[in-house]
């Protein structure tokens, strides 16, 4: 790892605390931060044609977890709601990592380490695994007591695999955001 490495490692986490509420309701949980720095979740933009297509998407879909109908998105608005609502998004393995192999290693080799982190320090009273990359530590927070903390779709994690695609996403319905708010609103406060 190098210092630049480091310093946008640093940088994401402070954007990720600047948002984070003082007790998290939805942990909205994704195995690791997708695409560029300017497509990172936590960096509001102002020009939101900065993010690529797949990184609006995403935002709008996480947005559209809390179950609010917002039309006009602005990202900053939109994140000190996610706040106010008690959600907060976060990684599995806080770097990104484009190649679905050494995401699966990285994610086995710090399951019991992001377990843990999510027990003591996040102690969200949901977990909403959003991508195949956290199928593993499904299993491993029904292991530790935490099953009943799980919000999943048909026993897994919440997957869009059109996420990026606005055409195909609306054609196969998707859309992991409304699935993940219908899936909240029937639960328990």
């Amino acid at each position: 790892m190098d210092e630049a490495h480091v310093q946008r490692r640093k940088e994401r986490l402070d954007l990720a605390a600047r948002f984070r509420p003082t007790q998290i309701k939805v942990l909205v949980l994704d195995s690791a931060p997708r695409g560029a720095e300017l497509d990172y979740f936590y960096r509001a933009a102002k020009d939101r044609t900065v993010r690529s297509v797949a990184a609006r998407m995403y935002f709008d879909e996480l947005v559209k977890t809390m179950g609010n109908a917002i039309t006009k998105i602005d990202e900053i608005l939109c994140l000190n709601e996610f706040r106010k609502h008690g959600f907060f998004a976060s990684y599995a393995v806080e770097c990104p990592i484009e190649n679905r192999g050494e995401l699966h290693n990285a994610v086995r080799k710090l399951a019991p380490t992001i377990v843990k982190r999510v027990q003591y320090f996040l102690q969200p009273a949901y977990i909403v695994p959003i991508s195949q990359g956290t199928q593993e530590l499904i299993r491993l927070f029904g292991l530790v007591g935490w099953g009943d903390r799980l919000v999943l779709d048909k026993g897994g994690p919440f997957v869009d695999p059109y996420l990026g695609d606005p055409e195909r996403q609306a054609v196969f319905a998707t859309s992991f955001g409304d699935r993940i708010s219908k899936a909240l609103a029937a639960l328990p406060s």
